[in-house]
């Protein structure tokens, strides 16, 4: 090979090497740019759902077996008796108004299945803004953020806690449900936008990631392993 060919054969991998750095960085911009879009959309999005929806926080007082089953009981017996009336509610606000009207009687029905239990337990219940972490309630998935919630402290309220979503209602005594009921889903399609209602049926707990392309870019510029 000549001198002359040589160095016309390194001018021209020069220049492929500053087009592959040019195709990088522009990649890399879009990266950047999409990737703000797509969390700025998924916060947007869990903003407006907890917005329209009250979840349900149980306490349980402490980590111990009969407590927490004890806090299951607790559960099951206020969603049991309020859910309906819950339901009823027409949007947030109203049914704020209705949790704040029952504070009293929520509070009154699990004190009886504490001491029902053998308990002497005092409760606490009151509503209030929780942080909740990514939930799955059978086909639809919940995003993990700040969400008002009405709250039931067991005892010391020191154990894990138990959490559902109490308007509209989502809460289910039976554990068998294999998906949402109809009429919930509907209650809950009225109250967001197409936009927020279509997001829960995302895994909202798979990590975005990204596939750089851009390696196989520069593989057929440069010919590697060809």
């Amino acid at each position: 090979m000549s001198r002359k060919h040589k160095q016309k054969n390194q001018k021209q991998e020069h220049t492929l090497k500053r087009y592959a750095l040019l195709i990088i960085l522009c990649y890399l911009i879009f990266v950047v740019i999409d990737f703000s879009i797509h969390t700025t959309s998924a916060k947007e999005i869990t903003e407006g759902i907890s917005e329209k929806i009250i979840r349900l926080h149980v306490l349980a007082n402490s980590d111990d077996e009969a407590d927490q089953a004890l806090k299951l009981k607790v559960k099951d017996e206020v969603v049991k008796k309020f859910s309906t009336t819950f339901a009823s509610a027409k949007n947030k606000v109203d049914a704020e108004k209705l949790i704040e009207e029952k504070l009293n009687d929520i509070r009154k029905v699990a004190l009886e299945v504490i001491e029902k239990e053998g308990y002497d337990y005092d409760v606490h219940v009151y509503l209030t803004d929780c942080m909740f972490p990514t939930k799955v309630y059978k086909d639809l998935t919940f995003p993990a953020g700040m969400y008002e919630a009405l709250r039931i402290d067991i005892g010391t309220a020191e154990g894990k806690n138990w959490w559902c979503v109490m308007y509209p209602p989502l809460c289910f005594v039976d554990q068998t449900y294999s998906v949402v009921p109809d009429n919930s889903k509907k209650q809950l399609e009225d109250l967001l936008t197409t936009r927020e209602y279509e997001s829960l049926y995302i895994d909202q707990s798979t990590k975005i990631s990204y596939r750089f392309k851009i390696v196989e870019i520069i593989e057929d510029i440069f010919h590697i392993n060809k």
